[in-house]
């Protein structure tokens, strides 16, 4: 506050660096481009979703994995477009609130494909030859589980360096 001329106030994004500074800088780029994978990899598994609830007839399930698309689609362009430069940290925030969203919203899909699976177990759709149905079912289901994991895992990475920029961990 010294080096300020007097009655101004320094507000907070002033304390923050215009770039990553070099402590954190690879790990922030690392998490850039694997953010970039995950909204890829999100958006494939919703594409594969949305074709199995055409084949199954389930509207509302379809419906909402549209819009869950679209979503993805945003999250990808919209952080690129704003958030770029100097403002790397909202980017920072950006990519920790919706990969913990979506951590938490990851609960609905896993427990639909439990619920699932237990349906076909039940109907004993198992024990013979699977429908393709069935197939199609049990390799959303075992992807369902790695997005969920994969989401949970960016969200904790991208929390640990704001984390360490609140708390000032880093050298210039």
């Amino acid at each position: 506050m010294a080096s300020q001329p007097a009655g101004s106030m320094m507000r907070p994004q002033d304390e923050i660096p215009e770039v990553p500074p070099k402590s954190l800088r690879e790990a922030y780029l690392r998490l850039s481009r694997g953010y970039v994978r995950w909204c890829f990899g999100m958006l494939i598994w919703c594409i594969l979703c949305v074709g199995y609830f055409v084949v199954t007839g389930q509207k509302w399930e379809m419906g909402i994995g549209i819009a869950l698309g679209v979503l993805l689609v945003a999250m990808i362009l919209f952080p690129a477009a704003l958030f770029g430069g100097e403002t790397w940290y909202k980017r920072l925030g950006w990519v920790t609130v919706l990969t913990g969203l979506f951590s938490v919203m990851s609960i609905y899909p896993l427990v639909a494909v439990g619920w699932g699976i237990y349906k076909r177990v039940q109907e004993g759709r198992y024990s013979g030859v699977p429908m393709f149905t069935d197939i199609w079912h049990g390799v959303l289901s075992v992807m369902t589980v790695g997005v969920a994991i994969w989401t949970a895992k960016l969200a904790m990475r991208s929390w640990g360096l704001v984390k360490k920029l609140k708390r000032g961990e880093f050298e210039e």
